[in-house]
């Protein structure tokens, strides 16, 4: 299982004059206010205009003229059919892009709190997931240059995509106040170079800003513009740094994390400082990985690999790829990634996913998971061992083998269900296995969501601290020993908040993704597909 420390001491990297970028910045700004102000622009000069064409057409004298002018225009108003017709294939498009209509919900606010404390049964706060809900094509989604313009992109992450989208899969109000309160403990906490916690900063720093971006938070944002903004700048500089390469903080899993979080920054705002740094950290990637296609620490190319280590690097491919990045080989490392998956870290005997090719191979639930959403992202989760793999960690699920306590009752510990041992790396597995399965079970579809989202849930908001009239927000590391709570390493508490409010996004966070091209993805075109075809439409 990866070890967020167990490499040396980070070198001491000398900071390399700060680009430019409040001038990107600037532009980027610039350029989000001019695409909000060319709507209420053109429809000011097409009043104008009609206002001009009745002043030069209009002559008192001629009653008749007028008359037939009046006429005329009241044709036109009454004339439906080609409105009718837009408002069909604005229906087609929502359709396509895997959304529901906009529901009328308040926003959420400082104020907006649940007293999960005093919550037995959340049953009356936890929305139900829609049972005509079809997940199949979640993952199935077309890209688009145009940052959080066309939905069946980013539109998940919009304010009321994401309303739409946690209704729809069962989150809730509460669901979303805690990511709320998690985003603004996470802003309280940043350190004045825009990273966060004491060491592993740009691990850290690099799943803070993923999860602000999957709640659709920009360096534009009105509350988290500037924490983003620091935290997009400091991962560019750590990279775009000439003595920076994939070494120390910078390698194995940590370049992934810093490659996913750069690609899907430039994916989502297109601002152009973010281009150079998140091709370079996806260079390294693509560079790291061994000829099997997987990865091991310190990109190491001898015989060992690690499948914990390779989760991080399939998942910034997939999202390099969406955001159109540049990277010689980047096509031919996700294919060999597959490969890696399917053939190489699958253990037939098993039927398991396993860890690493060790003497005694074995496969966590965590690396279950892990497995099955890099294939699903990558478009092969129909793969027989994806499947496979996903109906045991269910059986599991139904057979209470397979639970979600955050701190447990003793006679839970060691009876198959809980690690046995409270040590400091049993807390980071609990919460990366969650990460990873919430995330997996998901995108899986409803028979697998829908009891799984029913016991991780309500787990995950209890388990957050919200002392001080909900100021606080953030997540101690799950299965700590309640008499010392303890931990090993200064990072803990960052990292597990990221991977807590990651995981209570999903409901939004991945809908805007890319599909696959044939010669990756090679499952058969959507009944969407189909549909757009025979329609003659390029939604």
């Amino acid at each position: 299982m990866a070890d967020l420390n167990d490499t040396p001491q980070a070198e001491n990297l000398q900071p390399q004059p700060q680009m430019d970028t409040a001038a990107a910045l600037a532009a980027y700004q610039t350029r989000h206010m001019v695409e909000s102000l060319i709507g209420p622009i053109s429809s000011l000069v097409v009043h104008i205009l009609l206002l001009g064409s009745l002043i030069l057409f209009y002559h008192p004298e001629n009653n008749q003229i007028s008359r037939a002018i009046e006429v005329q225009t009241q044709e036109m108003e009454i004339k439906e059919l080609d409105q009718k017709e837009q408002e069909e294939l604005q229906k087609l498009e929502e359709i396509a892009q895997d959304l529901v209509p906009t529901v009328d919900k308040p926003e959420l606010t400082s104020e907006t709190n649940i007293d999960v404390a005093n919550v037995a049964d959340f049953s009356d706060a936890m929305a139900s997931t829609d049972d005509n809900t079809d997940f199949s094509d979640v993952l199935d989604i077309r890209s688009n240059a145009s940052p959080l313009k066309i939905s069946n992109l980013y539109g998940g992450r919009s304010n009321e995509g994401r309303k739409a989208a946690v209704k729809k899969f069962g989150g809730s109000d509460a669901t979303e106040s805690a990511v709320l309160r998690a985003l603004r403990w996470l802003k309280k906490t940043q350190n004045p170079d825009g990273s966060w916690a004491p060491s592993e900063k740009p691990a850290m720093c690099g799943l803070a800003l993923l999860a602000y971006l999957a709640h659709g938070e920009t360096p534009d944002s009105e509350e988290f513009g500037p924490t983003v903004q620091k935290a997009m700048q400091y991962l560019a500089d750590r990279v775009n740094n000439p003595s920076a390469k994939p070494n120390g903080d910078l390698r194995d899993y940590r370049a992934g994390i810093v490659a996913y979080a750069l690609s899907e920054a430039y994916g989502l705002t297109k601002i152009p400082f973010l281009k150079v740094p998140m091709e370079t950290a996806l260079g390294w990637v693509v560079e790291g990985q061994q000829k099997s296609g997987g990865f091991d620490y310190g990109y190491k190319k001898e015989s060992r690999w690690d499948m914990s280590v390779a989760g991080w690097q399939y998942q910034a491919m997939k999202a390099g790829f969406v955001a159109g990045a540049d990277v010689k080989g980047l096509e031919r490392a996700i294919e060999r990634g597959l490969s890696f998956m399917k053939n190489v870290s699958w253990n037939s005997g098993q039927q398991r996913f396993i860890y690493a090719n060790t003497e005694k191979p074995y496969g966590s639930d965590g690396l279950q998971g892990a497995a099955i959403l890099c294939l699903q992202l990558l478009g092969e989760g129909n793969d027989k061992r994806a499947k496979t793999a996903l109906d045991k960690l269910c059986e599991k699920m139904k057979d209470e083998k397979l639970v979600v306590k955050w701190n447990p009752p003793d006679s839970m510990v060691g009876k198959g269900k809980i690690f046995s041992s409270r040590h400091e790396e049993a807390h980071q597995n609990l919460i990366y296995a969650w990460y990873y399965q919430t995330q997996a079970m998901f995108h899986a579809g409803q028979k697998t969501w829908n009891p799984w989202n029913k016991m991780f849930m309500p787990e995950f908001i209890r388990s957050q601290h919200i002392e001080d009239g909900g100021k606080t927000g953030y997540w101690d590391c799950p299965n700590m020993d309640p008499k010392t709570k303890q931990v090993k390493y200064d990072y803990d508490k960052w990292y597990t908040t990221t991977l807590a409010a990651l995981s209570l996004q999903v409901y939004y966070r991945y809908l805007p993704t890319y599909k696959m091209p044939k010669t990756i993805q090679r499952e058969e075109k959507t009944t969407m597909e189909k549909l757009d075809e025979d329609l003659g439409l390029d939604i």
